[in-house]
């Protein structure tokens, strides 16, 4: 006569883990798989002790109760997933490109709610105490300052410092190139920064005369990226999209932006939107 045979080793198996219920049978009993008929009397032959089996109506009872068993614990473990992944999407949008440095665009991945909070005066003497380095080439050297392009080498984005005094005193885009510009500090570790000011391109003597260009950037996006992290992260408003700072009005006058909640990063890069006659700014960052 034969019959599907149940044995306790079922149990053992869940308990141990092992999905392949079939495998579990063949360590146990050799080459017994749990799907096929065999010879009642062949299997108590082949079991080491005849109580390791159970008869029919007690194996599909204990066959039953660990299905239950299993039952519950998947549905568990699909809730927990479930919740982990509405908490994941409440904080991360859609990744758009990623960057491993200032001019290495590749992906960004969009974290951040609004981050400007008010526009801000500083005094001279404020600007200077709290500036991150920017206006101090001992601190932040021209190879830390990088940018898309430049009109000339006298228009470089080592220039863009706020109270810049070399060059024509501030960063200028080439000629003609105002889509996807930017400017950018590498401060080679992290630091916390509170706020941004730029200014525009100041008055240039030349030959004795003074010569007002009259350019500044109006309004600009950023974006930053920790040592650590291989995305970089754009600034956004309330609804998700781009934060659009407030630039200049015009050439000499700073104005400062204060996030939200401090950004602790290496690098900070500036995105000109709008601008006065050319695409021209100073800036630094503020860490108080």
């Amino acid at each position: 006569m034969k019959s599907l045979v149940f044995c306790c080793v079922i149990v053992n198996c869940f308990v141990l883990g092992l999905c392949d219920v079939p495998q579990c049978f063949k360590l146990k009993f050799g080459e017994i798989a749990c799907n096929q008929d065999v010879d009642v009397n062949t299997v108590i032959k082949t079991v080491p002790a005849q109580n390791e089996c159970l008869s029919m109506a007690k194996g599909l009872e204990l066959f039953e109760k660990v299905g239950k068993m299993i039952g519950n614990k998947f549905e568990q473990l699909y809730n927990e997933e479930k919740q982990k992944n509405a908490i994941l999407n409440n904080q991360i949008s859609d990744i758009t490109k990623e960057m491993n440095t200032c001019n290495d665009f590749r992906k960004i991945t969009t974290m951040r709610e609004s981050s400007v909070v008010v526009q801000k005066d500083y005094s001279t003497p404020q600007l200077k105490k709290c500036g991150v380095g920017m206006q101090d080439i001992n601190k932040i050297n021209d190879s830390q300052i990088t940018g898309s392009s430049m009109w000339d080498e006298n228009h470089g984005p080592q220039y863009g410092r706020l109270f810049a005094t070399r060059g024509i005193k501030a960063w200028c885009s080439q000629n003609g190139k105002v889509i996807g510009q930017w400017i950018c500090v590498d401060l080679k570790k992290d630091i916390q920064i509170i706020g941004v000011v730029t200014a525009g391109r100041p008055p240039h003597v030349y030959n004795g005369l003074t010569d007002l260009h009259n350019q500044w950037v109006s309004t600009f996006t950023m974006e930053y990226k920790t040592d650590k992290n291989k995305y970089i992260i754009p600034f956004l408003d309330r609804t998700g999209k781009l934060e659009v700072f407030q630039g200049n009005t015009d050439m000499t006058t700073p104005v400062v932006n204060i996030f939200r909640f401090p950004i602790t990063a290496r690098w900070f890069t500036i995105k000109p939107i709008n601008y006065v006659y050319s695409m021209c700014m100073q800036f630094d960052l503020l860490v108080c």
